[in-house]
């Protein structure tokens, strides 16, 4: 592609804004999110200038007056964000629960989140979790009762909530019914300025290991009452619309992995074409250069992992029960995974708090590692995956997308319609139309095949790319036929193996992805991307652990760390789109126009 996507547009446009991050002087720039990493302070500078540049117009669809038009959009500008200081992406991305009001909320509550976010730059927290419950909603404690004049009051407290302290108002979950079962919660939104202030207080602020500036804090309530208009859709529906909102969000969190790993890559990658070992760059080494090009394809195809799922959000909305969960798994434990292995390769430089990027490097693997856990950790996306996995055995084979639908779905050019959380489902059905697209992109590889009219090498390519796609085809038949063996056995004998059954549905899922991204945009990518090289080592992965490593010939190495090496020296992103980075030594503008 010779330039990024219409959709790209935009956080290209940030990207220029912001400046480059390794200038002291630039917007968000390392040594700023290190200083301020060191006092364990809230980025309130970095925010403010974010909130000056647009950034909150964002977090608001456009039918409300907002900049919100596609989730491919929002995403690649939170990775922008991300790049440069998770932080600053995860204290702003509170703002990403209004998502609650577009899903459920009534036309008035959707009116003043628009204006409280537009119009005041106010922020909300998600008050769902409590100290002795995590992830179990159900079990939650904190309570409202509606009293025999019709007021609602709320006791209990929540804990840990990002920006708990620090928002205007919040998205509170709390109990409405003694029982245990999903009715027995409700959802409220809460605007802090209209609650007495003597019933309700904060929490203090919890030290945590990564994100050190973020309020990680607490909220608690005292027979407070809440306002008439608070309550967000019907009693009862909390945890409905809890489940529903964490679709949105858990696909939201790729976007902070990917650009951690990009960041996480290019600090290593600079280092070691600049150290020399043994009497050449530390690059040079069969193992360095092994390492490197392995994380350069982990990020690419968590990135072709994200991009479709951001697609299709809009297209198959009621589907993401499966897929969000998916995503959120496969991307962090991708991108997870390659800083690992960057971080044996980049050795004691990694423990180093100064150095390349003002030792940006292991405050990048401390924040990262805390984005598998957001919006229900990857043990409970799995879990809860695996409970799907039956239906989807039971239906998903059998039916395949058209054409036309599987070639909206990845081509980066195609047109979405406007996301309509409406369409937001508690199931899949048995429904995924990554998986539904697959004999959709066989025929094509064949067709590709039996035309084949370039080089010998590429001819050859071309087969070898068929047969390892065929070879997913047959993975998914062999974990049909493992989920109905596992799921057969009596209830409660089935967890671990059912768990290990997601876990691979996950890999597969992924594979087909970044393949679909291949078939259709191949026309547009330079002659790396074009070429089925990098793509074929994606999809040998399916078979190795976790989807995290492949076992590279010399040749793919090669090509793989040359392309990389390209994107590092031409300042671009390193990303399947020519997406160019600030230019170094560039500051940004703090008072340029909205992006």
């Amino acid at each position: 592609m010779t330039a990024v996507p219409q959709a790209y547009a935009r956080a290209a446009g940030l990207e220029q804004l912001l400046g480059d991050p390794t200038d002291d002087s630039s917007l968000l720039s390392f040594r700023q999110a290190m200083a301020d990493d060191e006092r364990e302070i809230f980025p309130d500078a970095s925010v403010t200038n974010l909130n000056r540049l647009g950034m909150h117009r964002m977090f608001v669809p456009c039918a409300m007056g907002g900049d919100f038009d596609t989730s491919e959009a929002f995403m690649a500008s939170s990775r922008v964000l991300a790049r440069r200081n998770l932080t600053v992406a995860v204290s702003y991305s509170t703002m990403l629960w209004s998502m609650l009001a577009w899903i459920g909320g009534s036309n008035e509550q959707k009116r003043q989140v628009a204006a409280w976010i537009l119009e005041s730059g106010h922020f909300p927290c998600l008050a769902y979790s409590e100290q002795h419950h995590g992830a179990d909603l159900v079990s939650n404690t904190l309570q409202a009762r509606t009293d025999t004049d019709g007021r609602v009051r709320v006791t209990g407290e929540k804990w840990p909530i990002n920006r708990a302290t620090r928002s205007e108002f919040l998205l509170l979950l709390a109990r409405t019914d003694s029982g245990a079962h999903m009715r027995n919660q409700s959802l409220f939104l809460v605007n802090k300025a209209r609650l007495a202030p003597s019933r309700y207080g904060h929490l203090p602020r919890v030290s945590t290991h990564g994100l050190r500036g973020c309020d990680i804090s607490g909220i608690r309530f005292e027979d407070c009452e809440l306002p008439s208009d608070s309550l967000i859709g019907e009693p009862g529906h909390g945890l409905e619309l809890a489940l529903k909102g964490f679709q949105v969000t858990r696909t939201f969190c790729s976007p902070l992995s990917l650009g951690a790993c990009d960041s996480a890559l290019r600090i290593v990658m600079g280092f070691m074409c600049e150290r020399r070992l043994y009497g050449q760059p530390a690059c040079e080494l069969p193992h360095m250069r092994h390492v490197l090009a392995n994380s350069y394809l982990s990020q690419l195809a968590a990135e072709c992992t994200s991009m479709v799922a951001a697609r299709g959000l809009h297209l198959h909305t009621g589907q993401f029960a499966v897929w969000s969960s998916v995503v959120k798994v496969q991307v962090s434990r991708l991108c997870d995974h390659a800083m690992a292995q960057l971080a044996q390769v980049f050795g004691a430089r990694g423990f180093l708090r100064e150095g390349p990027a003002h030792g940006m490097f292991q405050k990048i693997l401390r924040d990262s590692a805390i984005v598998s856990i957001f919006d229900g950790s990857n043990i409970v996306c799995l879990n809860g995956l695996a409970a799907f996995l039956p239906v989807l055995a039971a239906r998903a084979p059998a039916e395949a997308l058209p054409d036309d639908q599987v070639q909206r779905l990845f081509d980066l050019e195609a047109p979405l319609p406007p996301l309509d959380p409406s369409r937001l489902e508690l199931s899949s059905r048995g429904r995924d139309a990554v998986l539904q697209s697959l004999p959709s992109l066989l025929r094509e590889l064949e067709r590709m095949r039996t035309e084949a009219c370039g080089s010998t090498e590429e001819n050859a390519a071309i087969a070898g790319l068929a047969q390892a796609a065929h070879a997913v085809a047959a993975a998914f038949a062999e974990l049909w036929a493992n989920v109905a063996e596992v799921f057969a056995k009596p209830k409660g004998r089935h967890g671990a193996l059912a768990f290990t059954l997601a876990e691979r549905y996950s890999d597969l899922h992924s594979a087909v992805a970044c393949l679909g991204i291949w078939v259709h945009n191949r026309s547009r990518f330079n002659s790396f991307f074009a070429s089925a090289s990098w793509i074929s080592a994606v999809l040998r992965r399916q078979g190795s652990p976790y989807f995290k490593v492949a076992d590279l010939t010399p040749e793919e190495a090669d090509d793989l760390f040359s392309q990389l090496r390209r994107q590092w020296e031409d300042h671009l992103m390193f990303s399947i789109l020519h997406w160019p980075l600030a230019a170094p030594g560039t500051a940004g503008k703090a008072n340029a126009p909205s992006v």
